[in-house]
């Protein structure tokens, strides 16, 4: 059995989102690993288990509203924290 955080997806989705609206953000993979981290840093897990070890996706949506601002806005305070402070001296 494997488990997985249904969130990181979530999360990666909503990055990608904002990153493709913003050509001037570094989009290297150091930055947008930073950029996930600082987004997930705090917020529930939302885990679940796969009999096969694989990504086994069922319908699931947010339900919370809540948790969806919370998400969206973490997801802008990290692209704009890691794109003002990468951690690479060289932008990409």
């Amino acid at each position: 059995m494997a488990i997985y955080n249904y969130l990181e997806d979530i999360i990666t989705v909503k990055i990608q989102q904002i990153l493709a609206k913003n050509e001037s953000v570094c989009k290297c993979d150091k930055c947008l690993n930073d950029m996930l981290a600082y987004a997930i840093n705090g917020l529930p897990v939302m885990p679940y288990v796969t009999s096969d070890g694989g990504i086994h996706r069922e319908v699931q949506n947010l339900t919370n509203d809540a948790l969806k601002i919370e998400v969206a806005t973490r997801c802008v305070k990290a692209v704009d924290l890691v794109s003002k402070n990468p951690k690479h001296k060289n932008r990409q």
